[in-house]
């Protein structure tokens, strides 16, 4: 019998990949102090994440630079690349696989002890909407509407 953590993570998932799975990369940056990333799909529907919290990246730069430039130049190596797989697990980690064996991976412990990462589709719930927060430490708010006939 799966335990609620396990129904949540494995609802977080399924999200999760119908959101990013074959989706590109489309547009990155950082807004209010916020980083983003922005994915496409083949309909020309965007998913939103956005994070506050440790990421990782490979290819990784092995320059000097500041956390902030090398977080651009992380995200700049993932530009118009399409995801290949997406996943999350029960610390609330997010990592997603890219076309060429890129990849990113965001800690489910934030800086601030706030939410570390949101992903989205900007519709709203009532018409068939889909998000994801991860909470600190582990867990997830989930809210996922059906379109209305």
């Amino acid at each position: 019998m799966q335990s609620h953590s396990d129904k949540v993570t494995a609802a977080a998932n399924r999200i999760i990949q119908n959101l990013l799975l074959n989706t590109n990369v489309e547009s990155f940056g950082i807004l209010h102090q916020m980083p983003f990333i922005e994915f496409r799909n083949e309909h020309g529907s965007d998913m939103h994440l956005t994070f506050d919290s440790k990421v990782l990246f490979s290819p990784t730069y092995q320059g000097e630079v500041s956390d902030e430039d090398r977080m651009l130049i992380g995200m700049n190596s993932l530009n118009l690349k399409k995801v290949t797989k997406a996943q999350c697990n029960d610390a609330a980690d997010l990592e997603i696989y890219f076309e060429g064996g890129a990849w990113l991976k965001i800690s489910g412990s934030s800086k601030d002890r706030y939410e570390p990462w949101q992903l989205s589709n900007d519709i709203p719930v009532a018409e068939g909407g889909s998000s994801v927060i991860a909470l600190d430490g582990g867990g997830y708010a989930i809210w996922e509407g059906q379109q209305q006939e």
